[in-house]
Order: C-alpha cells, then sequence, then structure tokens
C-alpha cells in the first residue's frame, strides 16, 4: 500500500513537471521585450538606447528610448525568413525638438533568451551602428 502512495506522488511530481516545461519554453514573439544596449557614429562615440517591443497577435507595437522624450515605433517591419528588422519612430532630443529614430537591424543567437540585435541606427540624421541586447 506505501509502494502504491510513493508511486502517485512520483507520477504526480512527473506529471507536473511535464505540464511546466511547456509554458517555461513559451517566452513569446522573439522580438517581445526590453532591449538595451548602445549606438553611435564610432566607436567612442557611444549613446545607451533602449527599445521596448510587444507583438499583439498582428503587429510589433513599441516606443524607442521610453520616458518623457520616447519615440512610439510608427514602422514596424520583421522579416521572418532572416529576421532582419526596421523601426522608425517619431520621438524628441535632448532639448526638445523633434527627430526621427531609423533602426536597421537583425537578430543574432535567435534560440537564446538574451538574444541581441545588431545593426545601424539613424537619429536626427546622424547614422552609426546599434547593438542592443533584450533582457
Amino acid at each position: 500500500m506505501q509502494a502504491r502512495s510513493v508511486a502517485r506522488v512520483a507520477v504526480t511530481l512527473v506529471l507536473g513537471l511535464m505540464l511546466m516545461l511547456p509554458a517555461r519554453a513559451q517566452e513569446g514573439h522573439p522580438m517581445s521585450g526590453s532591449w538595451v544596449g548602445d549606438w553611435g557614429p564610432t566607436k567612442d562615440q557611444r549613446t545607451r538606447i533602449v527599445v521596448v517591443m510587444e507583438w499583439n497577435g498582428k503587429e510589433l507595437a513599441g516606443t524607442i528610448n521610453p520616458g518623457a522624450n520616447g519615440a512610439p515605433i510608427k514602422v514596424a517591419r520583421v522579416d521572418t525568413n532572416d529576421w532582419k528588422l526596421h523601426l522608425e519612430g517619431d520621438g524628441k532630443d535632448a532639448q526638445g525638438k523633434p527627430v526621427t529614430y531609423v533602426i536597421d537591424g537583425a537578430i543574432d543567437d535567435l534560440g537564446t533568451y538574451n538574444r541581441s540585435i545588431v545593426g545601424t541606427c539613424t537619429i536626427g540624421g546622424v547614422k552609426g551602428d546599434i547593438s542592443i541586447t533584450r533582457q
């Protein structure tokens, strides 16, 4: 009788763990999340950048540098064949003047949680490279 109780507990634990695995594996759309890194026109001229993106089931939405001067993403295109990304948004610079953000990149390490996007970024007419990692 006691062996049956131990077996039931063991089976229950195994089934519970099996049910948890799919939930853990489902982290959402590969672009969803907060991405943090830097961009700049040279290796010495770098500026921190934050991009928050969320897949709502139909389209990618979000904000570039969320906050008072954040730029809501108005154009977001993702090519799922090669995981290339194009983002555009209009925000304000530190002085409150209008500025347009354009980010083009591709996902590196798609299968990992802390994947990164590497490419180019143009902010207010200044072009440089960008590297951001999902947090």
